[in-house]
């Protein structure tokens, strides 16, 4: 499924009738289940684990094929031209007529248990996000309920009111499109906790005072950066690099605050203007080893108070 943008996803889900609607009939249906029951408490309980949780899930599905009913796909840069290996070219004005994919704070997800830490971040990446959409979107749905959220085939089937076989069936169909698109769990090779906080405060450290060198070693050689909403995107560490160091980064220019978004570690980006530090937008890092394998720099003020932080710091 397509994860809404934490910018908009109040005002969309506001104006989306159907949405609100199905939300209404799951309330309903919860209290009338939930009060009219006789059985047992020990069956009620059973009853519960078994069922319930299949059929909450089939009622948001439904509700969020109908809601993608007409709706466009929410790309990044990547997925919309070529890179460019020359940070020295011209880069592309703002497109805004473009619905681009954007971040998620983590808290969006559950990720303050460990248990939906540990078998819910690869579903929620942006990589696999933007891959992910590639696919229709009954494939997106069974992709997401078997491979992310570990339902059965059978349930699954339920959920959609199809079966078993024709689950099996898009679901290879899925799998194969997005061996196509390209490798997305790239959190296979992700360092642990503390690692990763190290190369966050290394990069923080190097960002901020303009350590060319010191963000040089922090990048692999295959990074690539994308900026939306400007479709220009860079690949390579020649072109990342050069691109960062000619264009971006003078010291004390930059204010960063480590934070998560979409299961990945996350900044959030405070520019210096005068002297106080303005909202400028969201940098998730993807890492592979002790190394950032790409920067996604989500150029959008609107986001920083949609992840909990003030728009404007004082120096």
């Amino acid at each position: 499924m397509q994860l809404p943008a934490p910018a908009s996803f109040a005002r969309r889900t506001r104006s989306d009738d159907r949405i609100r609607r199905a939300v209404a009939g799951l309330q309903v249906s919860v209290c009338r289940q939930v009060c009219e029951s006789t059985r047992p408490a020990r069956a009620r309980r059973s009853w519960w684990r078994r069922s319930a949780r299949t059929w909450l899930y089939k009622i948001a599905t439904m509700a969020c094929l109908t809601a993608l009913d007409g709706r466009s796909r929410r790309p990044l840069p990547s997925g919309l031209a070529a890179p460019q290996d020359d940070h020295r070219v011209t880069v592309a004005a703002r497109e805004p007529t473009v619905p681009w994919l954007q971040p998620a704070p983590d808290a969006l997800f559950g990720f303050d248990d460990p248990a939906v830490i540990v078998a819910g971040r690869t579903g929620v990446r942006l990589a696999f996000i933007a891959a992910l959409q590639l696919l229709p979107a009954r494939q997106r749905a069974v992709l997401t309920l078997r491979d992310v959220l570990s339902f059965r085939t059978a349930e699954v089937a339920t959920m959609l009111d199809t079966t078993p076989t024709a689950v099996d069936s898009a679901l290879r169909r899925a799998r194969a499109r997005l061996a196509q698109a390209g490798p997305v769990e790239t959190d296979l090779a992700e360092p642990d906790e503390q690692a990763q906080r190290q190369v966050l405060d290394d990069y923080v450290d190097a960002f901020t005072r303009a350590d060319h060198a010191a963000l040089l070693a922090l990048l692999r050689a295959d990074v690539e950066m994308e900026m939306p909403p400007i479709p220009t995107w860079f690949t390579g560490r020649t072109a990342v690099h050069g691109f960062l160091t000619a264009r971006v980064i003078r010291p004390d220019l930059w204010h960063l605050t480590p934070t998560r978004a979409n299961g990945q570690p996350a900044l959030i980006a405070h520019k210096r203007t005068g002297d106080h530090y303005e909202a400028y937008g969201i940098q998730v890092l993807t890492l592979i080893g002790a190394r950032i394998a790409r920067i996604t720099s989500f150029n959008d003020p609107t986001l920083v108070p949609a992840f909990g932080f003030a728009p404007v710091l004082e120096t």
